[in-house]
């Protein structure tokens, strides 16, 4: 889905948008791994994206992470503008987006499922 066509250069680009904007902060591959793209495009559009200065990174070890740049002149207009595009993604992308499990569930929690199970 591409709703910032003509606005922005890729719809990679508003994929990366979109998911540092509701997660604040991103790996490449996690990027490419959570819309099912490839990689060397998302790697592509995080390098456009930071020589333009919308986002900025930090290496964490190995690891470049990836954040909108909140000294971007257009900043809070790009915000409000991806929180208008966000409105019309499906509701199954928006609650993929907000669900963030970052790390494994503890030995022995209960789960809560979302989905209803097939009996």
């Amino acid at each position: 889905m591409f709703i910032l066509k003509g606005i922005l250069r890729a719809e990679s680009q508003e994929k990366i948008l979109i998911f540092l904007l509701i997660r604040e902060s991103g790996y490449g591959t996690g990027i490419a791994d959570f819309y099912g793209v490839s990689q060397n495009s998302i790697q592509k559009q995080l390098a456009r994206l930071e020589g333009d200065g919308v986002v900025v990174s930090r290496l964490l070890g190995k690891l470049r992470e990836y954040q909108l740049n909140p000294q971007y002149s257009f900043y809070i207009p790009l915000k409000e503008l991806l929180k208008t595009a966000l409105e019309a993604y499906p509701a199954s992308v928006k609650q993929r987006l907000i669900m963030n499990r970052s790390r494994p569930r503890k030995a022995g929690k209960p789960t809560n499922d979302l989905r209803p199970r097939d009996q």
